[in-house]
């Protein structure tokens, strides 16, 4: 699972405890069969560059990519 955040990292664990993937990896996911859940967070989205905009589209493909071996 690919997503953004506005939320810094350590924010988000520490007063939400990373709901989004309590939520997927709990509550939805496994009733449409999906056991294995792995998530990328690319954060914080509202300060990026367009270099970091490229890294992470890189990112994703490898992560897109490594699903298939």
């Amino acid at each position: 699972m690919l997503n953004t955040s506005d939320t810094p990292g350590e924010r988000e664990e520490s007063e939400f405890g990373d709901p989004l993937q309590r939520i997927w990896a709990a509550c939805v996911l496994p009733y449409v069969g999906v056991a294995e859940v792995r998530r990328v967070v690319f954060r914080t989205v509202t300060v990026w560059t367009d270099e970091t905009r490229a890294d992470w589209l890189r990112q994703a493909r490898r992560e897109a990519a490594a699903l298939t071996t």
